[in-house]
């Protein structure tokens, strides 16, 4: 009853804000002047990164679908979707792509908050296209190397064969790759920072014993780390702004964008300098 009461909950307190707003009551008064100082930053924020929050607003929706099942259908219905082994033998490219769209009621609040600050910024930077690319090389690549490191330990190292079955779905794998690619966009302490939170992951995915999902993070760090010449290019250097930290990256004035580094190449135009000895013409002519 979980699931149907919170439906039932999330539902009416949104049905309630959007008549107080449509009929200027004075319950959320305050979030309808919010709305009219911040409302052309958030239409921007979204707007630029459009892959980012499609996606999103796809786990949203099926998010919404699971919590409406009972727990057990819920569970069955995430263990058809996964990518483990059992599957990934019979129908791979299934798997591999409707996985990527499953995610528990909790933990949408936490890609929520780690699309906003983290993979939109990827996306400006980068672009949407690239930002496809990489999400779907470091979801599959991460997908499938898992899968045969948990074959390995299942023959080699006589692990139980209920890994052949255990559920694995969700967006991690190639969040963390996008993630581990913006470590060549960012400079000072956010790169430090973000560098030494991934380096922990990686070292946390190799103990052995911490389970499978813990080294498809570490594997998917490892694959957007590979994959930096995609920043290499010209249309993203093209698209470099003048921020450096995190931070700078999510306000508008200082964010990355299409255009935006070769616009300010060409707006920082360098003065001839005139020959030693020179006369300057815009100087009055001496008394004769």
């Amino acid at each position: 009853m979980r699931g149907p009461l919170l439906l039932i909950l999330v539902a009416g307190t949104g049905l309630v804000v959007a008549i107080s707003l449509a009929t200027s009551r004075r319950l959320t008064a305050p979030l309808a002047r919010l709305w009219h100082r911040r409302g052309s930053f958030v239409r921007w924020y979204v707007g630029s990164a459009p892959v980012t929050f499609v996606y999103l607003g796809i786990l949203a929706v099926t998010s919404w679908v699971l919590l409406g099942m009972p727990d057990f259908a819920e569970e069955r219905y995430l263990e058809a979707q996964s990518t483990n082994l059992a599957h990934l033998t019979r129908d791979p490219l299934r798997v591999l792509f409707r996985s990527a769209f499953f995610v528990t009621g909790w933990e949408l609040a936490v890609w929520a908050v780690l699309f906003t600050l983290l993979m939109a910024p990827v996306e400006r930077w980068i672009g949407s296209a690239r930002t496809i690319a990489v999400f779907a090389v470091g979801h599959v690549g991460a997908t499938l190397l898992t899968a045969v490191d948990i074959w390995l330990h299942i023959h080699l190292l006589r692990a139980p064969a209920s890994l052949w079955t255990v559920t694995d779905t969700g967006a991690s794998y190639g969040f963390a790759a996008l993630a581990a690619l913006l470590v060549y966009r960012l400079r000072g302490t956010s790169r430090l920072v973000l560098a030494l939170v991934l380096a922990a992951l990686v070292v946390y995915g190799a103990i052995e014993g911490t389970g499978c999902t813990a080294r498809g993070h570490a594997l998917a760090i490892l694959i957007g780390l590979a994959l930096h010449r995609v920043t290499r290019t010209e249309q993203v250097r093209d698209r470099v702004g003048p921020g450096a930290s995190l931070r700078s990256l999510w306000l508008r004035r200082t964010a990355d964008g299409e255009n935006v580094g070769r616009s300010s190449r060409e707006t920082v135009a360098v003065a001839p300098v005139p020959a030693v000895g020179a006369a300057d013409p815009s100087a009055p002519a001496p008394p004769g």
